[in-house]
């Protein structure tokens, strides 16, 4: 429909010069000439001219229109230093070795709020760091051996404390802590003798036991800065605290 449009414009141009001769052409004996307010009232004339005018400006709205595609269409040379590079995402969680947190509890003394604290420390890290239980140790491998390497890559270890942390008393009057084959005890002296850090975890209102309580392996842990979990309404901010503590040890 727009190449019409083109053509129409063209053809009016040709035509201008026999129109207007023809216009002013026998208009009988001795015609008087028109004067030029005449002919620009003639109707024929004005029509022309307006024909004219429509054709010319639309003539000219096509060249634009033209140009501006041919423009938007054409490819943009931009040179490669300029061209925007898109930016790799950064990551902000650091890597963590598998395995870093290590949590020592007596089962009988704080295995429910054991849980609790677990499933915070793998929501804020993930399972492959956070280390809870040897029930996986295999039949006939020797503990200490396993512990040895459960504690190989351990960058801190959590010791949950509650009322009966130490166990309770056997036969020959002594608490299972006291005990050399005591799976808490073993837990402990590695940790210590590899100078891996010991956060005592406080919880149901525990202490950290003095160090006549203790057997001598063990006694440095009385020196130990520990935290208090309390159960709701302080549990999570409690909890806040404990990570932001545990973070700078797995950085390092």
């Amino acid at each position: 429909m727009l190449k019409h449009w083109d053509y129409y414009f063209a053809t009016s141009l040709l035509l201008i010069p026999n129109v207007a001769r023809a216009q002013t052409g026998y208009t009988g004996p001795d015609p008087l000439p028109p004067t030029v307010s005449e002919s620009l009232l003639n109707p024929a004339v004005l029509i022309l001219v307006v024909v004219c005018a429509g054709a010319i400006m639309y003539g000219i709205f096509r060249i634009v229109t033209k140009d501006k595609e041919r423009n938007r269409q054409a490819p943009q040379n931009i040179p490669p230093h300029q061209k925007p590079v898109a930016t790799p995402p950064i990551s902000t969680s650091p890597l963590y070795v598998p395995g870093s947190v290590f949590i020592s509890y007596r089962r009988d003394d704080s295995a429910d709020i054991t849980g609790r604290i677990y499933d915070r420390l793998v929501q804020r890290f993930s399972k492959d760091i956070v280390f809870k239980d040897v029930d996986s140790i295999p039949l006939g491998i020797d503990f200490r051996q396993h512990l040895e390497g459960a504690l190989s890559q351990c960058r801190i270890l959590l010791a949950i404390m509650g009322d009966e942390w130490r166990g309770g008393q056997g036969v020959d009057g002594k608490r299972r802590i006291e005990d050399p084959r005591d799976h808490v005890r073993l837990e402990l002296e590695v940790a210590l003798g590899r100078n891996i850090p010991v956060i005592p975890v406080l919880v149901r209102k525990a202490s950290i036991p003095a160090e006549e309580e203790l057997p001598i392996s063990l006694r440095s842990l009385s020196y130990r800065n520990g935290i208090q979990v309390r159960p709701d309404p302080d549990f999570h901010g409690d909890m806040d605290r404990l990570i932001k503590g545990i973070e700078p040890h797995l950085t390092r």
